[in-house]
C-alpha cells in the first residue's frame, strides 16, 4: 500500500500540487469569510463541493492519456455550443446577464466551459490545418465567432476576450508569423472607434471608470474604489478572519466571486496576499517548465496555452480588485465562487497533469535506462 501511495503521487509535480492546494484553501476561507451572516453560508457549502469535485475530476483526468481527449475535442466543443445556444432561451437572468442554465440547486455557465472546448478544439485545428486558407482554417474561424457572438450578446465582454486571447495565443505559440499580430494590432487601434460605439453603456462607463473611479463615485466607480479601500485597509498583517469592514459591512459588492481577493487582502493583509499571488504564479511557472522541456507537439502547445490563460485570467483579475483594469466578470482561478469555472479549470488541469505525467514516465525511463 506504501509502495503504490508512493508510486501515485511520483506521477505529479509536488509543487504544483501543493501551489494549487493552498489557492484552494485560500479560496475556500476567502468564500467562507465574505458570505458569513452569523454561520456559514450555503454557498461556503456548494464551493467547497465544487472543489472536491473538481479535484476528483482533475486527478481522474490525470490518469487517461491526453490523446483520448485531444480525440473528442470537435465532440466537446459541439456539445458545449449546444449549450451556449440553449442559453439565450432557456438561461437564467442575473443582473441584467443572461448567461446560466438552471439545473435545480445548481447552474451551468456554458461560457465558462467553452473556455476549455475552444482551446482544445482551436489547437486540434490548427494542428490538422497545413496551410492558412483551407477547410480547416474556415471552420476554426467560423466556431471560434459564433461562440463569441453568443456570448458577447448574452453580455459578456470579459469571456469574449478570453475567446480571442486563447486563439492568438496558440497562433503565437504555434510559430505564426509577426507580421499577422502587428496588423491585427493595427487594426484594432484603426476600429477602436467604431468598437467602442458597438460597447453598451454599462461597458463604456466600466472602461472610463479605471481612468478616473472617482468621476462615477456611486455608480461604475464604487466597486473599484470599495476594492481599493479593502486591500490597502489590510495593511500587512490584515484585520483578521471575518473582521473585514468593508465585506462585512457591505460596502464591497461581489466579494464572494470577482472581488474575493480584496476580501483577502483586508483579512490577511500583505502576508497571505503575497503568498497566493507566489501559489498562482508557481502553477503557472511549472506548466512552462514543462512545456519548455517537451518537443514541439499538440501536448506541448497544450500546456503553453493554459499557462498563458492561466497567467491572464489572475492578471486581469487582480488588477481589477486594484482597480487598474474594468470590472469585467474574470474570476480568480479556484478563489473566486462559481462551480463552472472551478470545474472548467479542473478539467484544464486534469489534462495538463496527464501530459506532464507521461512527461515525468518518459524521464523516468530515459534515466534507468
Amino acid at each position: 500500500m506504501r509502495h503504490r501511495l508512493k508510486r501515485f503521487f511520483s506521477d505529479y509535480d509536488p509543487y504544483l500540487l501543493l501551489a494549487l492546494a493552498f489557492i484552494s484553501l485560500m479560496g475556500l476561507v476567502g468564500v467562507y469569510s465574505a458570505t458569513y451572516r452569523g454561520e456559514p453560508s450555503p454557498l461556503f457549502f456548494k464551493q467547497l463541493l465544487y472543489l472536491l469535485l473538481g479535484w476528483s475530476i482533475t486527478f481522474l483526468l490525470s490518469r487517461i492519456n491526453f490523446r483520448l481527449i485531444y480525440d473528442l475535442a470537435p465532440a466537446i466543443y459541439l456539445l458545449n455550443l449546444f449549450l451556449l445556444l440553449l442559453v439565450p432561451f432557456f438561461g437564467k437572468t442575473v443582473y441584467g446577464a443572461k448567461r446560466w442554465l438552471d439545473l435545480g440547486p445548481v447552474s451551468l455557465q456554458p461560457s465558462e466551459f467553452m473556455k476549455f472546448s475552444l482551446l482544445l478544439f482551436i489547437l486540434y485545428s490548427l494542428q490538422h490545418s497545413r496551410r492558412l486558407l483551407s477547410k480547416e482554417t474556415l471552420i476554426l474561424v467560423v466556431s471560434l465567432l459564433m461562440a463569441c457572438l453568443i456570448t458577447y450578446k448574452q453580455p459578456d465582454l470579459g469571456t469574449t476576450v478570453i475567446y480571442l486571447f486563447i486563439f492568438v495565443s496558440l497562433l503565437f505559440l504555434k510559430g505564426a508569423r509577426l507580421i499577422y499580430f502587428i496588423l491585427s494590432a493595427v487594426s484594432f487601434l484603426i476600429l477602436s472607434p467604431l468598437m467602442w460605439h458597438l460597447l453598451k453603456d454599462y461597458q463604456k462607463e466600466r472602461l472610463l471608470a479605471v481612468i478616473d473611479p472617482y468621476g462615477d463615485y456611486h455608480g461604475s466607480g464604487y466597486q473599484l474604489i470599495q476594492s481599493l479601500i479593502a486591500v490597502g485597509s489590510g495593511g500587512f498583517s490584515g484585520k483578521g478572519f471575518l473582521q473585514g469592514t468593508q465585506s462585512h459591512l457591505l460596502f464591497l459588492p461581489e466579494k464572494h466571486t470577482d472581488f474575493i481577493f480584496s476580501v483577502i487582502a483586508e483579512e490577511w493583509g500583505f502576508v497571505f496576499s503575497f503568498l497566493l499571488i507566489s501559489s498562482l504564479f508557481l502553477v503557472f511557472y511549472r506548466l512552462v517548465v514543462y512545456a519548455i522541456d517537451m518537443p514541439v507537439s499538440s501536448e506541448k502547445l497544450f500546456l503553453g496555452a493554459f499557462a498563458s490563460l492561466w497567467l491572464f485570467q489572475v492578471f486581469v483579475n487582480l488588477l481589477m480588485t486594484m482597480g487598474l483594469a474594468p470590472v469585467v466578470g474574470v474570476p480568480l482561478p479556484f478563489v473566486s465562487y462559481g462551480g463552472s469555472a472551478v470545474l472548467t479549470f479542473s478539467l484544464l488541469l486534469g489534462c495538463s497533469m496527464a501530459i506532464i505525467r507521461e512527461q515525468r514516465h518518459r524521464q523516468i525511463r530515459f534515466e534507468y535506462g
